[in-house]
């Protein structure tokens, strides 16, 4: 089970909390490294936040949040071996051709290294605000990932879509990855599911108890998905859990663990290094 933590891009992002998370997971022999991103979020909001059973998130729109994208380019540049990835971009927030060369973009910078986290976006005030299209969000999704293997494999190409209308165009450069850079969707119900399935995407889940990963996978494979499968654990709410935990983790199937959730140490890496002392070398 590869694991990698997700890099201090929010709540108290800074140069010395990214450079520090960044470097230590490329010492301390951790898989990766992963963005969470919101771009605009509205003071007011009627969506329901789906990884609480409240419906709210823990975060508000006075949270400073560090861009995604620009986050990893920052991390690809003081690392050689981690992989990198966006965990995940909502597509209310952006379009498919503005992704795809953001994508090929980082890929090239970081030597064929990102593994590219999106989602249909369920914070649909953060999309109007931006003056992006929020209707049909499942079926825009399989529409882009689409246009982004076209983009990243073809010179030229033009696509014509229910939703999306492209000219003939050029996405240049190319990802070193080209069309089979790795693509994981992000959420949690069943048309989620089979569209990662359908598109040979990875599954990535966000705090979903082993249990419950268990069953995702189930379904999952049934669906026809042969892709990875992704959950994320919060470090802090679970001290002293760790090992039981990523060992439920890994019996259940999950190809991939997502440190996040981090408590109120003193130190912004205290609780990865003590994971990665205590906890790494038992899963490898």
């Amino acid at each position: 089970m590869r694991v990698g933590p997700v890099l201090r891009n929010a709540g108290n992002p800074s140069r010395q909390h990214m450079f520090a998370v960044a470097r230590m997971a490329e010492q301390l022999g951790y898989d990766s490294l992963w963005a969470t991103t919101h771009t605009a979020i509205p003071v007011r909001f009627e969506s329901r936040y789906p990884y609480d059973p409240s419906g709210r998130p823990g975060w508000d729109a006075t949270t400073p949040w560090g861009d995604a994208l620009l986050s990893l380019a920052f991390a690809a540049a003081i690392t050689e071996r981690v992989r990198l990835g966006p965990s995940v971009i909502p597509l209310i927030t952006t379009d498919p051709l503005t992704l795809a060369k953001q994508a090929a973009t980082l890929d090239l910078y970081s030597d064929g290294r990102l593994e590219l986290g999106i989602g249909a976006g369920w914070l649909v005030e953060e999309g109007n605000a931006l003056g992006r299209p929020t209707d049909h969000r499942l079926a825009r999704l399989e529409e882009t990932l689409d246009i982004l293997r076209l983009a990243w494999s073809r010179e030229t190409f033009s696509y014509s879509g229910h939703f999306w209308n492209i000219p003939e165009v050029g996405v240049n450069p190319k990802p070193p990855q080209g069309d089979r850079l790795p693509i994981w969707i992000g959420g949690q119900g069943q048309r989620a599911l089979s569209i990662a399935a359908a598109h040979d995407c990875g599954l990535m889940l966000w705090f979903a108890e082993p249990d419950a990963v268990r069953d995702y996978v189930a379904r999952f494979r049934a669906a026809g998905g042969i892709g990875p499968v992704a959950a994320a654990m919060p470090l802090g709410p679970n001290a002293g859990r760790w090992l039981e935990l990523s060992r439920q983790y890994a019996s259940a199937e999950t190809d991939l663990l997502i440190l996040t959730g981090y408590g109120q140490a003193a130190s912004v890496t205290a609780e990865l290094e003590q994971f990665a002392a205590q906890v790494l070398p038992e899963l490898q």
